[in-house]
């Protein structure tokens, strides 16, 4: 009887313990726990939507989204179960649409609930987290552009989170999908059916699938929302291959009637275009967000120092109009771009510390002396000094442009505002 009472007392030391921690301990740690015990509740809904192959009870949907929304500060506490969450969520999306066609009107019914849920887990745990468990077969390419077709024909019916019946979170997590898609190591061209089907294809233009996806990731760069960002980021990554300078900087002729309109000619019409208009405000940001994202990407700086003299000149102009004094987000994007297309400007240098192999038998490179010192040691040392002497001389020939001077005026001019407290360029 006595052991009895003496457990029950260790029992509530415990229990009060514990919540001693609760109340004194890491906020991490506390949401670390009780994500733990409401997991169950994830998995159990995920399971039935999974077995089902689709949402079967709505209010499960907006269960997974609120349990998630109370963890916006603590992402990494769900990276563990990502993969668990979004690959077969991923695969109903992608099994459904084979399934039911995208012409079906009910193939917006199965994904929208399903986007909700794995938009959710981007606000989160960001994209990066989350793209990597998208599916990335070729094949899927021109699947995900036909589906975001059909999301983008289908006008919105609210713009409210509480209420969205889940159109803008379809067309960002498809679009996610397809900032994934486009990186495929082909050239798109072959992936195109349309091309195979069709005896008139001229090889200076654009795929008609390149053509698609420009089209309407335009549109989305008028958006307010979200898709702007995300439509920057498919531009990007798309623009970008080296298959793509035609779309990029390159005036195409359809059918020798129909004069296309590169993506740089397109930007400099709405960077040049001085309206008020609202929409307009919304598609300049779009296209300097665009930009921004663009000259991150350093993968083509031979075709971006072609265009850097015409989108600079762009720039340097909007930043001083009254269109930029009323926005400070188009400030802020604009300085972005302009210290993006400075690291763009400035000459390529190659590092002085790296490794220069000489010789290509291996017997020699490891071969020691009668002093037990590696040779190959000696002569690197020898190598290195000879190196930092070039390197040093390079840096006094180095021809940096002129234009960098301005940028360099622009982003100290940048440091002045007083609008935002973020130093936006360092």
């Amino acid at each position: 009887m006595a052991t009895r009472e003496v457990e029950e007392e260790s029992l509530k030391k415990e229990v009060v313990e514990e919540e001693e921690d609760d109340e004194h301990g890491s906020k991490e740690r506390v949401l670390q726990k009780y994500f733990l015990m409401e997991w169950e509740l994830v998995k159990s809904l995920l399971n039935d939507i999974v077995s089902h192959g689709r949402v079967s009870d709505p209010s499960s949907v907006y269960k997974i989204r609120s349990i998630m929304d109370k963890y916006q500060e603590q992402g990494q506490l769900l990276e563990p179960y990502l993969e668990s969450i979004v690959s077969p969520l991923m695969f109903i999306i992608r099994s459904k649409t084979k399934e039911l066609g995208v012409s079906s009107d009910e193939i917006l019914e199965v994904i929208k609930p399903v986007c909700i849920i794995i938009y959710s887990l981007v606000t989160v745990c960001g994209y990066k987290a989350v793209i990597k468990f998208f599916p990335h077969q070729v094949s899927d390419l021109e699947l995900a552009v036909s589906l975001l077709e059909k999301c983008h024909n289908t006008k919105s019916v609210t713009s409210l989170r509480q209420e969205s019946t889940g159109e803008m979170e379809a067309k960002c997590v498809i679009l996610l999908w397809l900032s994934i898609l486009v990186l495929v190591p082909f050239d798109i061209s072959s992936v195109d059916t349309s091309i195979a089907n069709s005896k008139i294809f001229d090889e200076l233009e654009p795929a008609p699938l390149v053509l698609r996806i420009l089209e309407f990731s335009k549109d989305y760069l008028s958006n307010a929302g979200p898709m702007r960002t995300i439509a920057g980021l498919l531009l990007s990554r798309l623009l970008t291959r080296p298959d793509m300078p035609k779309a990029f900087t390159s005036l195409v002729t359809l059918l020798n009637t129909i004069r296309l309109c590169s993506f740089v000619e397109w930007a400099h019409e709405v960077l040049s275009s001085n309206t008020d208009d609202v929409m307009d405000l919304f598609q300049l940001l779009g296209a300097v967000e665009a930009l921004a994202a663009i000259f991150k990407v350093a993968g083509t700086r031979k075709v971006l120092l072609d265009v850097t003299p015409n989108v600079w000149n762009d720039i340097s102009i909007l930043m001083k109009s009254s269109t930029a004094a009323r926005s400070p987000l188009l400030r802020k994007y604009l300085v972005k771009l302009t210290q993006r297309i400075g690291l763009t400007c400035l000459p390529y240098r190659l590092p002085s510390w790296r490794y220069v192999g000489k010789t290509k038998s291996l017997g020699e490179n490891i071969s020691v002396d009668a002093s037990g010192k590696c040779n190959h040691g000696v002569y690197m040392d020898s190598t290195n000094q000879g190196d930092n002497s070039s390197y040093l001389q390079d840096e006094e020939d180095m021809d940096v442009p002129d234009i960098v001077e301005e940028i360099i005026e622009m982003l100290l001019t940048g440091l002045k505002d007083t609008v935002c407290k973020r130093v936006w360029f360092l």
